[in-house]
């Protein structure tokens, strides 16, 4: 398994659309092999002083976010990049509105990950419960 890391910049304006466009192409990723994409915003909340913190962000990092998808290989990835169903996703207003970063892979190593853990944190947003989230839903089907 591979996850591919990618910061983005997102005009202020096209925030809610972008996160709408990767829903809204979810299942032809998912007909090419994507296991899982996530759009990440840094948080407010951050780490507690006794531990290690992150410099305060610059105010051009404020559309800044991290696309972080998963691929169950590296040919399957690759395969998805050659796709024309790609061009024709990335042949979009959404897409042309928005500065991408290059991608970099990682190699799954190691770790885990807890599909069930959500379910024990009423503080969780309704869109990520386990009965609502697009990614738990790949696990239920499998």
């Amino acid at each position: 398994m591979i996850v591919c890391w990618r910061t983005v910049q997102v005009p202020a304006e096209q925030r809610e659309r972008f996160v709408a466009w990767i829903e809204e192409n979810r299942l032809v990723r998912e007909e090419h092999g994507i296991l899982f994409e996530l759009v990440l915003e840094r948080s407010a909340w951050q780490n507690a002083a006794k531990t290690l913190r992150p410099a305060e962000p610059q105010p051009s990092d404020a559309g800044e976010r991290v696309v972080v998808t998963g691929w169950p290989s590296h040919n399957v990835f690759d395969a998805w990049i050659a796709t024309p169903d790609r061009d024709r996703l990335t042949d979009s207003d959404v897409h042309a509105s928005v500065q991408y970063g290059p991608i970099t892979r990682y190699d799954v190593v190691g770790g885990y990950l807890n599909r069930d853990g959500s379910g024990i944190w009423s503080g969780w947003p309704h869109r990520w419960r386990r009965s609502s989230c697009s990614w738990w839903g790949f696990h239920s089907r499998r």
